[in-house]
């Protein structure tokens, strides 16, 4: 068994080290074949001829596109990811992207651990009790929920809160003296200000999550062993949770990967919505200026993270599911 693993473990590694690869290779020439001049997409509008010359020597532009790759490859490893050209022109990427990262991962973050959590809560519960009560009123709850446009139930909150809860913040992810608080006043400001957007993502989330379960764990209450286990008189409970949620798991396993993945991308419809900084926010006001340098940290910073959470999952797959063993 053992063995086994480690077997895969390095396998999935190496898969993961060549599509990182390709990820970065494909970064570096999608912003190259971008129509136009390169000198238009990686160096600021406005810079003086002095400034044009040194962007255009760290860039390598004034080199063959072999020598530009290797340089962006060498500029990779020691962190270097260019610099704004209008978000905040000038600026070295790597220094905004940290505010912005750890607003998304406050808000994507935290609304994926609960959506997770209490959609596979509700998905196993309407699914026990498939066709009663209880399961008619939450599939349609959460299929309400399911097809609404997150844009659109992020506007149908902040009128009814902006209309009937005067006072409550419904734009940004901390109020402007939040600098001149302490620890405890800033966790309370973010808090306030983050409840909204984080309501708007948890609902539409919390209802992809239990769809999900649901038909995975009905699914899996059709197979043999399921009655094999009720003829043996086992309890209820026994069987929900030792022979049907773990096999049910399995496609939820794969879906909680992509949501982990994607938690780097941000919710952009959210973030832009509630203008709350994370890197949706960012990625919206990036192409809004086609700063192309920060729309590229984001690609990659988003391709790779997806690549590492679906390796995390084959991971837990491994565990879950003895056909992977086998």
């Amino acid at each position: 068994m053992a063995q086994n693993f480690r077997r895969y473990f390095f396998v999935k590694i190496i898969y993961v080290l060549i599509t990182v690869f390709l990820i970065l290779t494909f970064n570096f020439l999608l912003f190259r074949a971008m129509p136009g001049d390169i000198d238009r997409v990686l160096i600021p509008r406005g810079a003086s001829v002095e400034t044009r010359e040194l962007l255009r020597e760290y860039y390598g532009l004034d080199k063959p596109i072999t020598e530009q790759y290797v340089k962006y490859l060498d500029h990779l490893i020691h962190g270097q990811l260019g610099n704004s050209t209008s978000f905040r022109k000038g600026v070295e990427v790597i220094s905004i992207l940290g505010p912005f990262l750890a607003n998304t991962l406050i808000l994507v973050g935290l609304g994926t651990v609960i959506s997770v959590f209490v959609g596979i809560v509700f998905g196993r519960m309407t699914a026990w009790r498939r066709g009663k009560a209880a399961d008619r009123v939450g599939s349609a709850f959460f299929l309400i929920f399911y097809c609404m446009p997150t844009f659109l139930f992020g506007l149908i909150i902040i009128t009814l809160v902006g209309r009937y809860v005067p006072g409550w913040p419904i734009s940004g992810a901390y109020g402007l003296e939040y600098d001149s608080f302490d620890a405890p006043g800033k966790i309370g400001d973010r808090l306030f200000h983050t409840l909204l957007p984080l309501g708007a993502l948890v609902v539409e989330t919390i209802a992809t999550f239990s769809i999900i379960t649901r038909s995975s764990l009905i699914d899996v209450m059709t197979e043999d062993y399921m009655v094999t286990a009720v003829a043996k008189g086992l309890k209820s409970k026994q069987i929900l949770h030792s022979h049907a949620m773990p096999n049910a798991m399995l496609p939820v396993v794969t879906v909680i990967a992509m949501n982990v993945g994607w938690i780097m991308s941000g919710s952009i419809m959210i973030e832009v919505i509630f203008s709350y900084q994370g890197l949706g926010y960012m990625t919206w006001k990036a192409v809004e200026g086609s700063d192309f340098p920060v729309l590229q940290a984001v690609f990659m910073l988003e391709a790779v993270a997806v690549v590492f959470a679906n390796f995390l999952a084959d991971l837990a797959l491994f565990k879950l599911d003895p056909r992977v063993k086998i």
